[in-house]
């Protein structure tokens, strides 16, 4: 592949619109609401980590069998 081929390729490549998945990632960053969202479990995790510095346990049942 030439140099002059290879731009056709990214030009092309930028020229064409993006995918549908990072069209909807794009419309979901871009939304009021899940900005709000994000902002409060941020908030939430602040709130958690600063009040309780212990993890919780893992529940026996995510724990995989001894022996």
């Amino acid at each position: 592949m030439t140099a002059a081929e290879l731009l056709a390729l990214f030009a092309a490549k930028v020229a064409a619109p993006p995918p549908e998945t990072s069209q909807m990632l794009a419309r979901h960053l871009q939304c009021k609401e899940s900005l709000q969202l994000s902002q409060c479990v941020a908030a939430a995790i602040d709130r958690f980590a600063a009040a309780d510095s212990h993890p919780l346990p893992t529940p026996t049942e995510l724990l995989p069998p001894l022996g």
